[in-house]
């Protein structure tokens, strides 16, 4: 016991210290914290997806901001914590003001990859469908399944195949005219699938939902999806591939 005391002093005694010498920098923190979040409000027109990682930063720097000044009480710089309290204060509100901004911000990403004129696609199925109705064994473009989730570019998908080994099943997907990536940091991980093999035909995937964040709610344009399979050796092969017209996730 007294070896965890001493060892839980020597932690608390360097935190301290760190928030002391932190606590000399909170002019820097406030104005790293008001880059931050300008720069999200300049991206979220244009690069949503990335507003993500500088909303994280944002956050942390704000955090760090708070523990910044929380230590001016304890270097009892009582003039200078007030003055931190009132900038905090002031960038709590920016940071909401962001915050409602990314959540209306439009893009202009659909208008300029609208769906070509006679291009065979299809559409979600409408929330709540049955994802196993149409299925057709003898019939590979029903094998991929997709629908509509409680939001707008957010999907769930179901994935029926004949014989097939162990392995992993997920999702890529791109834009049609310009063949862009779509949502490619996160898609792959987000759909994906582990299955146990099978030796017939079967739903390996069952209403797994997935995310696509380039565009906004009510603006198509043609995604092609494509599931593909990853066996236990490393080996990866396209299965299938499917144009939907699909709509982005407006934060």
């Amino acid at each position: 016991m007294k070896f965890l005391k001493f060892y839980f002093k020597k932690v608390l005694s360097a935190i301290c210290k760190m928030g002391d010498g932190l606590s000399y920098f909170w002019p820097l923190l406030a104005v790293a914290s008001v880059l931050a979040n300008v720069k999200i409000y300049k991206i979220m027109w244009d690069d949503p997806v990335k507003t993500d990682t500088y909303c994280g930063i944002s956050l942390w720097i704000f955090l760090l901001y708070i523990i910044a000044t929380l230590f001016l009480l304890h270097r009892d710089k009582i003039w200078q914590f007030c003055f931190a309290t009132a900038i905090g204060v002031f960038l709590f509100l920016f940071e909401g003001f962001i915050g409602i901004a990314l959540q209306s911000a439009p893009t202009r990403f659909a208008m300029e990859h609208s769906v070509p004129e006679g291009l065979p696609h299809y559409k979600p199925k409408k929330y709540e469908a049955d994802l196993s109705e149409g299925v057709d064994s003898l019939n590979e473009t029903t094998y991929l399944q997709i629908r509509n989730s409680f939001q707008g570019g957010i999907y769930e998908y179901s994935f029926y195949y004949p014989k097939l080994p162990e392995g992993i099943i997920y999702l890529k997907c791109y834009e049609v005219t310009e063949n862009l990536p779509l949502s490619e940091d996160r898609l792959g991980w987000a759909s994906c699938q582990q299955v146990s093999g099978t030796d017939h035909f079967a739903c390996l995937v069952d209403g797994k939902q997935f995310t696509i964040y380039e565009g906004d709610w009510g603006s198509h344009y043609a995604a092609r999806i494509e599931v593909w399979f990853k066996d236990k050796k490393g080996n990866e092969r396209k299965l299938l591939e499917k144009i939907y017209a699909v709509e982005g996730w407006t934060r």
